[in-house]
């Protein structure tokens, strides 16, 4: 389902953008890497100065134009740090937020995104487009809670993510974007 102000540039079964079972992502995940390679494929069709943002958007599960409503830190995702680790200044300072964009065409889209220090990040109420990546992340501090209690694995959990900060280009680009995703024949 396509519209003015979002793409699925895969093709994604409803019931595994809302949360799917295994089998189903793993089908899902099939038919993003056919459909990506068919896409990367056609990114020498587009002009040189292109060349990179096509590579991303071919890359992408979904591409959003619209509204960030929420970005909450969650640590749960975060790596926990222990005291000697904070002493001896090991800690990784990635900081985890559970996000949600909504669309111009009233279609709403939750997401994590991963911010390293203390620069810039999306806040609410930021307009852009949103280029979304199908990916795993991990519940690190459960994982890390659960490991002093039992040897079970860390379970990943399905997310969209902005894999860098070129995921989040300036509105002004959307028609940029929609010229790309039809060269792409995404």
């Amino acid at each position: 389902m396509d519209s003015t102000y979002h793409r699925h540039v895969t093709s994604v079964a409803t019931g595994a953008r809302e949360g799917a079972v295994t089998s189903v992502l793993l089908l899902v995940l099939s038919a993003c890497a056919v459909s990506h390679h068919a896409a990367l494929d056609r990114v020498p069709l587009t002009p040189a100065s292109d060349h990179a943002l096509a590579g991303r958007l071919a890359s992408a599960d979904v591409v959003v134009a619209g509204v960030l409503t929420r970005a909450q830190r969650d640590i749960r995702y975060e790596a926990p740090c222990g005291i000697i680790a904070h002493i001896m200044r090991r800690c990784d300072d990635t900081q985890a937020y559970d996000a949600r964009i909504r669309a111009f065409d009233g279609h709403e889209w939750t997401l994590m995104f991963f911010r390293l220090g203390p620069g810039p990040h999306p806040a609410p109420g930021d307009s852009a487009v949103w280029v979304l990546h199908r990916d795993a992340v991990y519940p690190y501090l459960v994982c890390a809670q659960r490991a002093a209690l039992t040897s079970t694995g860390c379970v990943s959990e399905p997310s969209f993510i902005l894999e860098s900060d070129d995921d989040m280009l300036p509105l002004s680009e959307w028609p940029r974007v929609q010229r790309l995703l039809q060269t792409l024949n995404l």
